[in-house]
């Protein structure tokens, strides 16, 4: 299935084991949040409705669109999936435009990312897989 939408701003991501997608219209300023459901060949997207819309865009805001800085340079990422490890909300970022698939990891409180130690690192890559099994190859394209 290849749906297009007159927008090139759209964003599909996890948040509290719902799937969501986002669609930004330019010209408007306008975002469009809708929950996404899959049942076999078929994807419904449903309006949520304004409160839950404002809730969930009020939660994420401040992480989703984010730049990271590497060694290899500074590159624009999105936020994936949000999920929780030890009580902490961690989210998994990707690149967009789409280049190398490996997703990022941080925590995420007080409007920013926070770096994942390393002893914990693995783990959370761990209980992203269990939770999210198909997610990587699909946001990852």
């Amino acid at each position: 299935m290849n749906i297009r939408f007159s927008t090139p701003h759209q964003y599909v991501f996890i948040h509290e084991n719902v799937k969501h997608l986002l669609l930004v219209w330019s010209k408007e300023a306008k975002k469009q949040l809708f929950i996404a459901e899959e049942t076999g060949d078929t994807l419904t997207l449903t309006h949520p409705g304004e409160t839950y819309e404002e809730t969930v865009w009020n939660h994420l805001e401040p992480f989703f669109f984010r730049q990271l800085e590497t060694d290899e340079g500074t590159f624009p990422v999105v936020l994936g999936a949000t999920f929780h490890v030890h009580g902490h909300r961690i989210g998994m970022y990707y690149r967009r435009p789409p280049g190398d698939n490996s997703p990022f990891f941080f925590r995420l409180a007080d409007g920013q990312l926070h770096d994942i130690p390393d002893e914990e690192y693995e783990e959370v890559v761990k209980t992203f897989l269990q939770e999210f099994p198909e997610y990587i190859g699909e946001e990852a394209q």
